[in-house]
Protein backbone atom coordinates (compact mmCIF):
# COMPACT_ATOMS: atom_id res chain seq x y z
CA UNK A 1 0.00 0.00 0.00
CA UNK A 2 2.79 2.72 0.72
CA UNK A 3 4.17 1.68 -2.63
CA UNK A 4 0.60 2.75 -4.37
CA UNK A 5 0.46 5.52 -2.06
CA UNK A 6 3.60 6.93 -3.12
CA UNK A 7 3.02 7.06 -6.66
CA UNK A 8 -0.20 9.04 -6.21
CA UNK A 9 1.88 11.42 -4.30
CA UNK A 10 3.91 11.95 -6.99
CA UNK A 11 0.90 12.31 -9.35
CA UNK A 12 -0.27 14.92 -6.80
CA UNK A 13 3.00 16.67 -6.54
CA UNK A 14 3.29 16.66 -10.61
CA UNK A 15 -0.18 18.26 -10.82
CA UNK A 16 0.83 20.43 -7.74
CA UNK A 17 1.67 23.82 -10.26
CA UNK A 18 -2.18 23.02 -12.03
CA UNK A 19 -4.12 23.90 -8.56
CA UNK A 20 -6.57 25.66 -11.20
CA UNK A 21 -7.69 22.20 -12.47
CA UNK A 22 -10.46 21.62 -10.43
CA UNK A 23 -12.67 18.43 -9.66
CA UNK A 24 -15.27 20.27 -7.72
CA UNK A 25 -15.17 24.00 -6.21
CA UNK A 26 -10.96 24.35 -5.20
CA UNK A 27 -10.70 20.86 -4.92
CA UNK A 28 -7.74 20.15 -7.51
CA UNK A 29 -6.94 17.36 -9.42
CA UNK A 30 -3.69 17.52 -7.24
CA UNK A 31 -5.93 17.35 -3.89
CA UNK A 32 -7.58 14.94 -5.03
CA UNK A 33 -4.54 12.25 -5.41
CA UNK A 34 -3.38 13.43 -2.00
CA UNK A 35 -6.17 12.54 -0.71
CA UNK A 36 -6.05 9.19 -2.05
CA UNK A 37 -2.32 8.57 -1.52
CA UNK A 38 -3.65 9.79 2.45
CA UNK A 39 -6.71 7.10 2.11
CA UNK A 40 -3.64 4.21 0.91
CA UNK A 41 -0.91 5.47 3.68
CA UNK A 42 -3.64 5.68 6.87
CA UNK A 43 -5.20 2.07 5.72
CA UNK A 44 -1.28 0.84 5.88
CA UNK A 45 -1.13 2.17 9.59
CA UNK A 46 -4.31 1.17 10.61
CA UNK A 47 -3.06 -2.40 9.75
CA UNK A 48 -0.06 -1.89 11.63
CA UNK A 49 -2.36 -0.70 14.71
CA UNK A 50 -1.53 2.73 14.73
CA UNK A 51 -3.03 4.91 17.09
CA UNK A 52 -5.10 8.20 17.49
CA UNK A 53 -2.15 9.41 19.76
CA UNK A 54 0.73 9.08 17.82
CA UNK A 55 -0.94 10.67 15.07
CA UNK A 56 -1.63 13.89 17.30
CA UNK A 57 1.64 13.64 18.81
CA UNK A 58 3.20 13.27 15.52
CA UNK A 59 1.92 16.80 13.59
CA UNK A 60 3.14 20.14 15.32
CA UNK A 61 0.10 21.93 13.17
CA UNK A 62 -2.76 20.03 15.73
CA UNK A 63 -2.66 22.75 17.97
CA UNK A 64 -2.14 25.80 15.52
CA UNK A 65 -5.27 24.87 13.92
CA UNK A 66 -7.41 24.00 16.95
CA UNK A 67 -6.59 27.34 17.59
CA UNK A 68 -7.21 28.78 14.66
CA UNK A 69 -10.30 26.98 14.79
CA UNK A 70 -11.52 29.08 17.22
CA UNK A 71 -11.05 32.37 15.83
CA UNK A 72 -12.88 30.58 12.27
CA UNK A 73 -15.98 29.48 14.19
CA UNK A 74 -17.03 32.30 16.16
CA UNK A 75 -15.99 34.72 13.41
CA UNK A 76 -17.33 33.03 10.70
CA UNK A 77 -21.38 34.29 11.27
CA UNK A 78 -20.14 37.60 10.61
CA UNK A 79 -18.93 37.04 7.14
CA UNK A 80 -21.30 37.58 3.72
CA UNK A 81 -20.99 34.54 2.37
CA UNK A 82 -20.91 31.74 5.47
CA UNK A 83 -20.24 29.03 2.80
CA UNK A 84 -17.19 30.61 1.01
CA UNK A 85 -15.66 31.16 4.57
CA UNK A 86 -15.90 27.16 5.62
CA UNK A 87 -14.46 26.16 1.94
CA UNK A 88 -11.50 28.10 2.58
CA UNK A 89 -11.58 26.78 6.83
CA UNK A 90 -11.19 23.40 4.58
CA UNK A 91 -8.40 23.98 2.42
CA UNK A 92 -6.61 25.34 5.45
CA UNK A 93 -7.15 22.10 6.94
CA UNK A 94 -6.48 20.02 4.06
CA UNK A 95 -3.12 21.44 3.99
CA UNK A 96 -1.73 20.82 7.34
CA UNK A 97 -4.04 17.41 8.08
CA UNK A 98 -4.76 15.08 5.06
CA UNK A 99 -1.95 16.86 2.61
CA UNK A 100 0.49 16.24 6.07
CA UNK A 101 -0.46 12.78 6.89
CA UNK A 102 -0.05 12.10 3.07
CA UNK A 103 3.42 12.71 3.48
CA UNK A 104 4.36 12.26 7.07
CA UNK A 105 2.79 8.52 6.93
CA UNK A 106 5.30 7.67 3.91
CA UNK A 107 8.63 6.47 4.50
CA UNK A 108 10.41 9.36 3.42
CA UNK A 109 14.21 9.10 2.08
CA UNK A 110 16.41 11.74 0.93
CA UNK A 111 16.66 10.04 -2.90
CA UNK A 112 12.16 9.96 -2.93
CA UNK A 113 12.07 13.68 -1.70
CA UNK A 114 14.90 15.06 -4.21
CA UNK A 115 12.49 13.12 -7.05
CA UNK A 116 9.51 14.55 -6.19
CA UNK A 117 11.37 18.17 -5.97
CA UNK A 118 12.93 17.93 -9.34
CA UNK A 119 10.00 16.29 -10.86
CA UNK A 120 8.03 19.19 -9.74
CA UNK A 121 10.46 22.39 -10.70
CA UNK A 122 10.64 20.50 -14.06
CA UNK A 123 7.30 20.80 -14.72
CA UNK A 124 7.30 24.31 -13.50
CA UNK A 125 10.07 25.24 -16.16
CA UNK A 126 8.14 23.31 -18.84
CA UNK A 127 5.34 25.93 -17.65
CA UNK A 128 7.81 28.55 -17.75
CA UNK A 129 8.38 27.96 -21.21
CA UNK A 130 4.81 28.11 -22.26
CA UNK A 131 4.47 31.84 -20.61
CA UNK A 132 7.78 32.78 -22.50
CA UNK A 133 6.91 31.26 -26.20
CA UNK A 134 3.27 33.19 -25.56
CA UNK A 135 5.71 36.52 -24.41
CA UNK A 136 7.54 36.32 -27.98
CA UNK A 137 4.77 34.59 -29.98
CA UNK A 138 1.70 36.00 -28.57
CA UNK A 139 0.52 32.51 -29.32
CA UNK A 140 -0.55 29.65 -26.03
CA UNK A 141 0.70 26.76 -27.24
CA UNK A 142 -0.73 24.41 -24.50
CA UNK A 143 -4.41 25.07 -26.27
CA UNK A 144 -5.66 27.34 -23.32
CA UNK A 145 -4.46 24.07 -20.82
CA UNK A 146 -2.10 26.87 -19.18
CA UNK A 147 -4.82 29.94 -19.45
CA UNK A 148 -1.54 31.66 -20.07
CA UNK A 149 -2.38 35.58 -19.75
CA UNK A 150 -0.95 39.28 -20.38
CA UNK A 151 -2.73 41.69 -18.40
CA UNK A 152 -2.90 44.19 -15.36
CA UNK A 153 -1.82 46.74 -17.48
CA UNK A 154 -0.81 44.77 -20.26
CA UNK A 155 3.41 44.67 -18.67
CA UNK A 156 2.60 42.08 -16.54
CA UNK A 157 2.37 37.68 -17.29
CA UNK A 158 0.67 34.78 -15.68
CA UNK A 159 -1.23 31.22 -16.25
CA UNK A 160 -4.06 29.06 -15.02
CA UNK A 161 -6.25 32.47 -13.88
CA UNK A 162 -3.63 33.68 -11.17
CA UNK A 163 -2.16 36.65 -10.32
CA UNK A 164 1.39 37.28 -11.44
CA UNK A 165 2.63 37.45 -7.87
CA UNK A 166 1.34 33.71 -6.64
CA UNK A 167 2.95 32.67 -10.83
CA UNK A 168 6.36 34.55 -9.57
CA UNK A 169 6.45 32.49 -6.05
CA UNK A 170 5.91 28.88 -7.67
CA UNK A 171 8.71 29.81 -10.30
CA UNK A 172 11.14 31.12 -7.39
CA UNK A 173 10.90 28.25 -5.21
CA UNK A 174 11.73 25.71 -8.03
CA UNK A 175 15.33 27.67 -8.53
CA UNK A 176 16.88 26.39 -5.31
CA UNK A 177 16.07 22.59 -6.49
CA UNK A 178 17.60 23.05 -9.33
CA UNK A 179 20.92 24.42 -8.39
CA UNK A 180 21.12 21.90 -5.81
CA UNK A 181 20.72 19.30 -8.02
CA UNK A 182 23.20 20.75 -10.29
CA UNK A 183 25.91 21.08 -7.77
CA UNK A 184 24.91 17.52 -6.65
CA UNK A 185 27.73 15.52 -8.68
CA UNK A 186 25.26 15.89 -11.27
CA UNK A 187 25.98 14.68 -14.97
CA UNK A 188 27.12 17.79 -17.40
CA UNK A 189 23.94 17.28 -19.60
CA UNK A 190 22.11 17.77 -16.37
CA UNK A 191 24.05 20.86 -15.46
CA UNK A 192 23.13 22.29 -18.54
CA UNK A 193 19.59 20.91 -18.81
CA UNK A 194 18.87 22.63 -15.22
CA UNK A 195 21.11 25.90 -16.22
CA UNK A 196 18.46 26.72 -18.81
CA UNK A 197 15.20 26.10 -16.90
CA UNK A 198 16.76 28.38 -14.13
CA UNK A 199 17.16 30.97 -16.99
CA UNK A 200 13.56 30.37 -17.94
CA UNK A 201 12.43 30.42 -14.36
CA UNK A 202 14.50 33.94 -13.95
CA UNK A 203 12.86 34.98 -17.40
CA UNK A 204 9.20 34.21 -16.25
CA UNK A 205 9.77 35.66 -12.84
CA UNK A 206 10.79 39.11 -14.44
CA UNK A 207 7.48 38.59 -17.05
CA UNK A 208 5.15 38.64 -13.89
CA UNK A 209 7.04 41.93 -12.54
CA UNK A 210 6.16 41.03 -9.05
CA UNK A 211 7.72 42.84 -6.73
CA UNK A 212 7.02 40.41 -3.68
CA UNK A 213 8.63 37.96 -6.43
CA UNK A 214 11.99 39.44 -7.02
CA UNK A 215 11.47 40.09 -2.88
CA UNK A 216 11.39 36.43 -2.39
CA UNK A 217 14.17 35.01 -5.34
CA UNK A 218 16.82 37.42 -3.32
CA UNK A 219 15.58 36.29 -0.09
CA UNK A 220 15.96 32.08 -1.16
CA UNK A 221 19.38 32.91 -3.17
CA UNK A 222 20.74 34.28 -0.45
CA UNK A 223 19.11 31.77 1.98
CA UNK A 224 20.53 28.99 -0.72
CA UNK A 225 24.52 30.49 -0.33
CA UNK A 226 24.42 30.65 3.00
CA UNK A 227 22.51 27.43 4.27
CA UNK A 228 24.56 25.67 1.08
CA UNK A 229 28.02 26.93 2.53
CA UNK A 230 26.71 25.61 6.35
CA UNK A 231 25.58 22.59 4.28
CA UNK A 232 29.36 21.83 2.81
CA UNK A 233 31.77 23.95 4.74
CA UNK A 234 32.65 25.40 0.95
CA UNK A 235 31.51 26.57 -2.47
CA UNK A 236 32.19 25.15 -6.18
CA UNK A 237 34.03 28.01 -7.06
CA UNK A 238 33.99 26.68 -10.80
CA UNK A 239 30.65 26.34 -11.11
CA UNK A 240 29.32 29.10 -8.95
CA UNK A 241 31.73 31.22 -11.57
CA UNK A 242 30.57 29.55 -14.58
CA UNK A 243 26.55 29.88 -13.64
CA UNK A 244 27.32 33.56 -12.97
CA UNK A 245 28.47 33.99 -16.23
CA UNK A 246 26.05 31.92 -18.22
CA UNK A 247 23.35 34.04 -16.63
CA UNK A 248 25.01 37.20 -17.70
CA UNK A 249 25.61 36.49 -21.93
CA UNK A 250 22.06 35.00 -21.84
CA UNK A 251 20.29 37.61 -19.81
CA UNK A 252 22.63 40.36 -21.49
CA UNK A 253 21.63 38.24 -25.02
CA UNK A 254 17.87 39.16 -23.98
CA UNK A 255 18.20 42.67 -23.04
CA UNK A 256 19.56 43.09 -26.21
CA UNK A 257 16.76 41.27 -28.36
CA UNK A 258 13.86 42.37 -25.96
CA UNK A 259 15.05 45.99 -24.10
CA UNK A 260 10.44 46.42 -23.01
CA UNK A 261 11.17 42.77 -21.28
CA UNK A 262 13.28 44.31 -18.48
CA UNK A 263 12.34 47.81 -18.98
CA UNK A 264 8.55 47.09 -17.61
CA UNK A 265 9.51 44.90 -14.80
CA UNK A 266 12.20 46.70 -13.36
CA UNK A 267 10.38 50.32 -13.30
CA UNK A 268 7.98 48.58 -10.78
CA UNK A 269 10.97 47.11 -9.15
CA UNK A 270 12.30 50.57 -8.31
CA UNK A 271 9.15 51.21 -6.96
CA UNK A 272 10.23 48.65 -3.96
CA UNK A 273 12.00 51.29 -1.90
CA UNK A 274 9.47 54.43 -2.74
CA UNK A 275 5.58 53.51 -2.07
CA UNK A 276 4.87 57.22 -3.78
CA UNK A 277 5.87 56.15 -7.16
CA UNK A 278 3.68 53.20 -7.12
CA UNK A 279 -0.47 53.71 -6.96
CA UNK A 280 -0.70 49.94 -6.03
CA UNK A 281 1.88 50.38 -3.07
CA UNK A 282 -0.27 53.37 -1.86
CA UNK A 283 -3.32 51.14 -2.29
CA UNK A 284 -2.30 48.60 0.49
CA UNK A 285 -0.52 50.78 2.68
CA UNK A 286 -4.39 52.49 2.83
CA UNK A 287 -5.98 49.04 2.79
CA UNK A 288 -3.07 48.13 5.69
CA UNK A 289 -4.40 51.41 7.45
CA UNK A 290 -8.16 50.33 7.44
CA UNK A 291 -7.44 46.73 8.68
CA UNK A 292 -5.78 48.32 11.83
CA UNK A 293 -8.55 50.35 12.05
CA UNK A 294 -11.14 47.75 12.30
CA UNK A 295 -8.55 45.40 14.63
CA UNK A 296 -8.53 48.44 16.89
CA UNK A 297 -12.10 48.44 17.23
CA UNK A 298 -12.93 44.53 17.52
CA UNK A 299 -9.31 42.75 18.69
CA UNK A 300 -10.83 39.74 19.17
CA UNK A 301 -13.69 38.81 16.70
CA UNK A 302 -12.81 38.83 13.00
CA UNK A 303 -14.97 39.48 9.82
CA UNK A 304 -15.10 35.74 8.73
CA UNK A 305 -12.66 33.99 6.62
CA UNK A 306 -11.88 35.14 3.26
CA UNK A 307 -14.11 38.04 3.86
CA UNK A 308 -11.66 40.73 5.07
CA UNK A 309 -11.81 42.34 1.21
CA UNK A 310 -15.52 43.05 1.57
CA UNK A 311 -14.69 45.35 4.56
CA UNK A 312 -11.34 46.80 3.07
CA UNK A 313 -12.19 46.50 -0.46
CA UNK A 314 -9.35 44.50 -1.44
CA UNK A 315 -7.14 42.42 0.73
CA UNK A 316 -4.31 43.18 2.76
CA UNK A 317 -1.67 41.88 1.55
CA UNK A 318 -0.17 40.20 4.99
CA UNK A 319 -0.98 36.56 5.82
CA UNK A 320 -0.75 37.43 9.70
CA UNK A 321 -2.85 40.67 9.47
CA UNK A 322 -5.47 39.13 6.85
CA UNK A 323 -5.77 36.13 9.48
CA UNK A 324 -6.21 38.66 12.91
CA UNK A 325 -8.63 40.73 10.37
CA UNK A 326 -10.86 37.96 9.51
CA UNK A 327 -10.34 35.35 12.52
CA UNK A 328 -10.16 37.62 15.65
CA UNK A 329 -7.01 37.35 18.08
CA UNK A 330 -7.58 33.54 18.16
CA UNK A 331 -6.92 33.38 14.12
CA UNK A 332 -4.20 35.89 14.78
CA UNK A 333 -2.23 33.32 17.27
CA UNK A 334 -3.05 29.96 15.35
CA UNK A 335 -1.72 31.12 12.05
CA UNK A 336 1.53 33.08 13.33
CA UNK A 337 2.14 29.65 15.23
CA UNK A 338 2.35 27.64 12.05
CA UNK A 339 5.30 30.34 10.58
CA UNK A 340 7.02 29.98 14.26
CA UNK A 341 6.50 25.70 14.00
CA UNK A 342 8.57 25.79 10.35
CA UNK A 343 11.24 28.66 11.40
CA UNK A 344 12.06 26.03 14.58
CA UNK A 345 12.74 23.65 12.31
CA UNK A 346 14.46 25.87 9.94
CA UNK A 347 16.70 26.90 12.94
CA UNK A 348 16.55 23.13 14.47
CA UNK A 349 18.02 21.72 11.09
CA UNK A 350 20.57 24.79 10.31
CA UNK A 351 22.23 24.21 13.87
CA UNK A 352 22.54 20.63 13.37
CA UNK A 353 24.10 21.17 10.08
CA UNK A 354 21.08 19.63 7.90
CA UNK A 355 21.41 16.33 9.50
CA UNK A 356 23.80 15.90 6.69
CA UNK A 357 20.70 15.70 4.57
CA UNK A 358 21.10 17.98 1.00
CA UNK A 359 17.36 17.92 0.58
CA UNK A 360 16.78 18.93 4.33
CA UNK A 361 18.95 21.85 3.17
CA UNK A 362 16.94 23.15 0.09
CA UNK A 363 13.42 22.13 1.69
CA UNK A 364 15.18 24.38 4.11
CA UNK A 365 15.61 27.08 1.52
CA UNK A 366 12.13 26.96 -0.39
CA UNK A 367 10.51 26.96 3.51
CA UNK A 368 12.80 30.30 4.31
CA UNK A 369 10.94 31.91 0.95
CA UNK A 370 7.46 30.70 1.47
CA UNK A 371 7.34 32.16 4.71
CA UNK A 372 8.69 35.48 3.47
CA UNK A 373 6.87 35.01 0.43
CA UNK A 374 3.60 35.57 2.48
CA UNK A 375 4.17 38.27 4.21
CA UNK A 376 3.58 40.06 1.25
CA UNK A 377 0.26 37.80 -0.06
CA UNK A 378 -3.00 37.73 0.68
CA UNK A 379 -5.42 34.34 0.97
CA UNK A 380 -1.79 32.38 1.53
CA UNK A 381 -3.30 28.94 2.01
CA UNK A 382 -2.45 28.21 -1.95
CA UNK A 383 -1.17 24.18 -1.59
CA UNK A 384 1.35 24.64 -4.36
CA UNK A 385 3.39 27.19 -1.95
CA UNK A 386 2.75 25.49 1.57
CA UNK A 387 3.56 21.60 0.23
CA UNK A 388 7.45 22.08 0.48
CA UNK A 389 7.17 23.29 3.73
CA UNK A 390 5.24 20.95 5.08
CA UNK A 391 7.62 18.43 3.38
CA UNK A 392 10.28 19.85 5.51
CA UNK A 393 8.57 19.66 8.70
CA UNK A 394 7.45 15.93 7.80
CA UNK A 395 10.81 15.07 6.77
CA UNK A 396 12.35 16.76 9.72
CA UNK A 397 10.81 15.06 12.31
CA UNK A 398 10.84 11.54 11.07
CA UNK A 399 15.01 12.26 10.94
CA UNK A 400 14.78 13.16 14.63
CA UNK A 401 12.60 10.63 15.39
CA UNK A 402 14.37 7.96 14.20
CA UNK A 403 17.67 9.66 16.19
CA UNK A 404 15.76 9.49 18.95
CA UNK A 405 14.88 5.86 18.81
CA UNK A 406 19.11 4.55 17.75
Amino acid sequence: MISISKTFLLFAIILLPFNYLNVIYNFSVSDLFFTIAFIFAVAFQINHRISLKYLINNNDFILPIVIYSIGFFISVHFAFSPMDSLLSYLQIVFIFIVIYYALYLQTLSSIYIKYLLYTLSLISGIITLGIFIFFITGIDYSYGLLLVEQGWGMIRFSYGAMEPNITARIMAQSIPILMFVSLDKSSYLLKIINLVFIVLLLAVIVLTASRSGFLILLIGLISFLIFYYKYTQSYNLFYTILYLFCFSIVLFSIYNSFPSFFENSFSRYTTIFDATRSASSQERLLVLNKSFELINNNPYLGYGLSNSQNVTGIAVHNSIIISWLENGFFGLIGYTMLYFIIIFYVVKAYTNNFYDNGVIMVLSVISVMMISGDMFMANSYKRSLWVPAILFVAYSRQILNRKINI
